[in-house]
């Protein structure tokens, strides 16, 4: 089964092709592995998924499946990629990122932890590009007045509507901590991030 060149790839790819570019996995050891660290990349799947998935990448000649040593099953099979499985993920660590409006979205989380280990430099170019996105839209988050006569209709009382406006405020001042705070931590990593490159750069240079 082939899959077509412009394809994109969902989370669980990403996720699975990038797990069996360092070393061959079973459907167990992806499980365990999304146990241990999905929350930290904000994704998680269930067995079911991930065998499924599995079975698409053998499809489609990304993966192959090989007897696992580890265990006497005999439905244990341990992945491995293909030369077309590594041109895949490597095809999305070099595609564009187009930052999702939601902040904290897991497409930035997944996109460093696996896209970001090809190089500093990669790592350095998602961080800008997601924090330049949301210096842009960090308005987009905000309470705004037009909403609030929207959603309160033209029945309410003064009260009612005084309260639906504070709800939406409320609502809207979480969304701005939460962007502030990303900022924040966008705008550090960037400063770290260009020191590692700088300090990589000099050890090369000597």
């Amino acid at each position: 089964m082939r899959v077509e060149p412009g394809a994109s790839l969902g989370r669980l790819e990403v996720i699975l092709l990038s797990l069996l570019s360092t070393s061959a996995r079973t459907g167990y050891d992806v499980r365990k592995w999304l146990d241990r660290h999905g929350a930290y990349v904000g994704y998680s799947a269930q067995t079911s998924q991930i065998y499924r998935q599995l079975g698409k990448l053998v499809d489609r000649e990304w993966a192959f499946p090989v007897p696992d040593p580890r265990n006497s099953g005999p439905d244990a099979k341990l992945y491995q990629l293909t030369d077309e499985g590594r041109r895949k993920l490597q095809e999305w660590i070099d595609s564009p990122y187009e930052p999702p409006l939601r902040p904290l979205d897991p497409d930035f989380q997944v996109r460093l932890r696996f896209a970001g280990t090809d190089s500093p430099e990669k790592a350095l170019e998602l961080v800008r590009t997601e924090l330049q996105f949301r210096r842009e839209h960090r308005q987009d988050h905000m309470f705004t007045t037009e909403l609030a006569e929207q959603d309160s209709g033209p029945d309410l009382d003064e009260d009612e509507r005084y309260w639906r406006e504070e709800l939406l405020r409320l609502q809207s001042e979480r969304g701005l901590y939460m962007v502030n705070s990303l900022m924040a931590w966008l705008e550090a990593t960037e400063i770290r991030l260009e020191a590692i490159i700088r300090q990589r750069n000099l050890k090369r240079a000597r």
